[in-house]
C-alpha cells in the first residue's frame, strides 16, 4: 500500500485538514495515512486537537505528501526553521499537493520555482509579492505537484491523487458518498473534467518548454 503524510502545524484550517483525513480514510485497502507535525499534537484555528503520528521530518519515507494550509498557521510554519528545513521532498518520486495557502510551503521550499501554482483567492496577493505564478484556478499541475486553490478543491486534490495512484474508479469510490443527493452527473463532470483539465495544461506547458528548447539548441 501507498504511504500517505498529511503535515499539519499549529492553526491549521480545520476544515482543510478534517475533509482531507476524511477523504482519504474512505478507503482502507489502497494507503495509510500519517499525521505528521512538530509535536505529539496541534491545535487548529478553532481549538480542535490532532494527534500527530509522527515527525514532520518523516516526509521523506512517504510515496505522497499533502501540505494543509491556514491563515495564521502558514505564516508561523513558513517562520519555523525547525520545520521548514525537515521538509525533504522530492517530485521526482513522490506525488506532492497542497491545499489553499499550502502552496506557500512548497513555493518557498523552491519546489515550484518558475511553475504555476494556485492558492485561496484572499491569499493570492500575497504569494504574488512572494514570486508565485499563481493562477485563478481550482487545480494546478506541475508534474507530481499539485497546488488546490480554495477549501472544496480537494475534491479535485484528492481526486487527482487517487487517479495518478489508482484510476478513476478509485476516485468516485472515494468522492461518491460526499456528492449532494440529485447532483452525482454535475459534480462528476465538475470534477473530472477539472483534474483533465489541470493535465492537459501541464503536458502543453511542458511541450511547449521543449520546442523551445529543442529551437535554442
Amino acid at each position: 500500500m501507498y504511504k500517505v503524510g498529511i503535515v499539519l502545524f499549529d492553526d491549521f484550517t480545520d476544515v482543510d485538514f478534517f475533509l482531507m483525513n476524511d477523504l482519504l480514510g474512505r478507503t482502507s485497502d489502497s494507503w495509510t495515512v500519517r499525521i505528521l507535525g512538530t509535536k505529539p499534537e496541534h491545535h487548529s484555528q478553532l481549538g480542535m486537537t490532532v494527534k500527530t503520528d509522527g515527525h514532520v521530518s518523516e516526509v521523506k519515507e512517504q510515496d505522497v505528501v499533502l501540505i494543509t494550509s491556514g491563515y495564521r498557521g502558514i505564516p508561523a510554519a513558513l517562520q519555523d526553521e525547525n520545520f521548514m528545513s525537515a521538509l525533504k521532498l522530492d517530485p521526482s518520486r513522490q506525488l506532492i499537493g497542497s491545499i489553499c495557502a499550502g502552496s506557500f510551503v512548497l513555493h518557498e521550499l523552491g519546489l515550484l520555482k518558475g511553475k504555476k501554482l494556485t492558492t485561496n483567492p484572499d491569499a493570492k496577493a500575497v504569494l504574488q509579492g512572494m514570486g508565485g505564478d499563481v493562477q485563478d484556478l481550482p487545480l494546478v499541475i506541475e508534474g507530481n505537484i499539485a497546488t488546490a486553490g480554495g477549501c472544496l478543491s480537494l475534491l479535485y486534490l484528492v481526486g487527482w491523487l487517487a487517479e495518478r495512484l489508482f484510476d478513476s474508479v478509485k476516485r468516485k469510490q472515494i468522492q461518491n458518498q460526499l456528492i449532494p443527493a440529485g447532483q452525482m452527473e454535475i459534480f462528476e463532470t465538475l470534477i473530472s473534467e477539472t483534474i483533465q483539465s489541470a493535465e492537459s495544461a501541464y503536458e502543453y506547458r511542458s511541450a511547449c518548454e521543449s520546442d523551445a528548447e529543442s529551437l535554442v539548441v
